[in-house]
Formats: C-alpha cells, structure tokens, sequence
C-alpha cells in the first residue's frame, strides 16, 4: 500500500469546540455514559477512555463546520470484542437530530491504528461542511485511546530511495570547570524520519502546505503511514520547497516519533 499521511482537517483540537459524550439513537443525546472521554481528543495515545458500551457516541461540535475524508482510531490492547467490520460509526450533519451525512461504518482493532475512510461509499470522498462529527460505538470496545477525524493525503510519488532514520534519546550533555562531563537522559530515544521529495508536482506541494498549515507546523500530531507500519509523528521542522523545473519542485519533510 502507498504511503499517506491522516492529518486533523476539522480543527478538533480548538479550544472552543465542544467534546460531548452520550448516546445514539435517533440522534444524538448527551449524558453521561463513558469515563474520561476527553481522552479521545488530547492527542494522546498512552490515556484510554472506558466504559464503553453499544450506541455509546462522542460528538465533535466545531466552531466552524468543516470536511473530511478519513478518520484513525488507536486502540492501546485489545479491543475486547470479535471483529466483524462495524465496531463503530462516524456520522456527520449541522444538529444532532440529523446526523445523516457519512455514515459509515468501520472495523476496530485489537491494538495499534484502524484506519477508515468516512464516505459510504467505500472511498476517500470528502464529507463536509459539517459542524457536527459523531462516532457511535456499535460494541462494548475497549483500550480506545485516540480519534482523529480528518483528510488522508496520499503521496503522489513514493519518497526518495534515500529514506532515513535516526534515534534522539534527549540526552543532555553538561561539561563542569574541570572538564569532567554529565549526561542526563530526558526521555526513551524518539525515531526521526526524514524523507525526501526530488520531484513533485506543483499540486502536490499545494497539498503538502494545506497539510502543514492544518498541523500548524509543529504543532499538531498525525498518523503517517509508511507502506508498512502506522506512525503517531509530528514535524520536527516547517518544509522548505526548491523548484528544480517549471512547475516541478524538491522538498524534505522531517518527522518526529511521538511516544505518547
């Protein structure tokens, strides 16, 4: 599979939008029906919610209605139930009575990242504008610990041969009068990956700023996905693009493990 990247598209992480939590049935209603479900928005994959239990649902409410395409959902253990292909649902509309758009139902997983599109029709078509995204859970799951509903950049090219990784453990080195020197470790090593762009169209780099500018740089995390395995990365750096031809253009993205 080809490389992509699913990134925040709906601006969930605003302070002045609203994550509710409740239940679904012909709309949604709130109450209190899960523990910890601000845990599922923290952009933080080491804290779950739990007490989750069929047609239990958290609702997005947005400042500003929004469109997507794909939402990942990152389970920290075993999901506690078998899967069948629609553990939850993700829903869409502008009240909570008529949450009519996307309704697609998508499959868990008993650890790491599941990964879905929102359109019903199977594809990565946008849904949107909506101010009101809801995820229903159509099964007692567990070790739920993240959502992130957003767009799914794929790579128009794969990245350059020249692939690389590196690891930082956060050590810092303190020298004192004498020369003798200390090293404190401030965290477990964080992989870096570097990949590198040589040729890529002018639209694809419209799409990579779209991207970065909805991460904020830095700022927010994503799920980049390799060709093999699902990383929770942030940019370590802002991308800086060099045009080698008409309309054609080079660039490197930096990406910094997470380890939460």
């Amino acid at each position: 599979m080809a490389s992509f990247f699913i990134y925040d598209s709906i601006n969930q992480y605003r302070s002045d939008n609203t994550v509710s939590e409740g239940t679904f049935g012909a709309g949604f209603s709130a109450s209190d029906s899960l523990t910890n479900h601000e845990r599922v928005s923290d952009q933080n994959i080491g804290t779950i919610i739990s007490g989750v239990n069929a047609n239990d649902a958290i609702a997005y409410t947005l400042g500003t209605a929004a469109t997507a395409n794909a939402i990942a959902v990152y389970f920290t253990g075993d999901d506690g139930v078998t899967a069948n292909g629609d553990e939850m649902t993700i829903r869409a509309g502008n009240a909570v009575n008529a949450l009519t758009a996307a309704g697609k139902s998508f499959a868990s997983t008993h650890s790491g990242w599941s990964v879905s599109n929102v359109h019903d029709s199977g594809n990565y078509t946008d849904v949107g504008n909506y101010s009101i995204w809801c995820v229903e859970f159509n099964e007692a799951l567990t070790n739920i610990s993240e959502i992130l509903i957003g767009r799914k950049l794929d790579f128009e090219v794969e990245p350059d041969i020249n692939v690389q990784t590196a690891k930082d453990y956060g050590t810092q080195v303190q020298k004192s009068l004498g020369g003798v020197e200390y090293a404190i470790n401030t965290h477990n090593g964080q992989e870096i990956f570097t990949i590198s762009f040589q040729n890529i169209s002018s639209t694809f780099k419209s799409d990579l700023l779209t991207f970065e500018d909805a991460n904020k740089a830095q700022g927010k995390k994503f799920v980049y996905y390799d060709g093999t395995n699902y990383n929770w990365v942030r940019l370590d750096r802002p991308m800086v693009f060099t045009e080698v031809a008409d309309g054609r253009f080079s660039t490197q993205i930096v990406m910094r493990q997470q380890i939460q």
